[in-house]
């Protein structure tokens, strides 16, 4: 194994510059080590939907949003801040067809990803079919792939579809969000007791929790949730 991880960092450190910076030999994940002491790492975050928290040190600690009421799905998993330069990357990978960007991107997270509780299954938010035929490729689809091959965890993009094509969910406030999803998922057959469902960014959650509410219903036990970039609080739309 460490033979293995040795030669794959020789051959990327040889062979490709950051991504970011241009300047220095890469990683396996494309980005250069002094690139990725500069990414938005979140340090602090709400153990269930992964909100950023602003206090100084690391807590064990549930957000007052979740205390309050707890979110459907078991717990949300995310390395970044959707702020600089990982928004620029998911947004050129999503809106302008740069996919490749999500192959660093997914090297990331499947890092990030090494020490946590493994599910039984990984699926991608799905793209309802127009939406799909507009952009080509889903990106969550290409992450949750990528994902599922590095930690070695079936993949499956049929489990859940989206039926309704429903409005963009940046358009709207948070309570016009959850109208817009509200049975736009359906699940295709009985999922496993635990599933990973992958997307790029997660900012209210009401994708999330749609979703969740759905695979649950079908009968999953634990739905964790995993994500590139999680929007802090500060930014959401209320």
């Amino acid at each position: 194994m460490f033979t293995k991880t040795k030669n794959n960092w020789l051959f990327y450190s040889q062979n490709r510059l950051c991504i970011l910076c241009g300047l220095h030999p890469a990683s396996a994940t494309q980005v250069c080590n002094a690139c990725l002491d500069d990414l938005p790492w979140i340090v602090n975050a709400c153990l269930c939907c992964a909100n950023p928290l602003t206090t100084g040190k690391q807590s064990q600690v549930i957000c007052p949003t979740c205390q309050k009421k707890r979110p459907p799905f078991t717990q949300v998993i995310a390395p970044f801040e959707y702020r600089f330069p990982i928004d620029q990357l998911i947004q050129l990978a999503k809106f302008n067809g740069q996919a490749h960007y999500l192959n660093p991107l997914a090297e990331l997270l499947s890092e990030h990803l090494r020490d946590k509780p493994l599910p039984e299954l990984i699926i991608p938010v799905p793209l309802h079919r127009k939406r799909l035929q507009e952009r080509q490729y889903n990106q969550a689809a290409l992450l949750a792939k990528r994902v599922a091959h590095n930690l070695g965890i079936p993949f499956s993009n049929r489990l859940l579809i989206k039926e309704t094509n429903t409005r963009h969910q940046a358009e709207l406030d948070r309570q016009a969000r959850s109208k817009n999803l509200r049975n736009s998922f359906h699940c295709t057959s009985s999922p496993p007791a635990s599933v990973a469902v992958v997307d790029d960014v997660m900012t209210t959650g009401t994708t999330a929790a749609e979703i969740s509410k759905v695979l649950k219903a079908a009968g999953c036990q634990q739905v964790y949730i995993w994500i590139i970039a999680r929007t802090p609080k500060e930014l959401h739309l209320f």
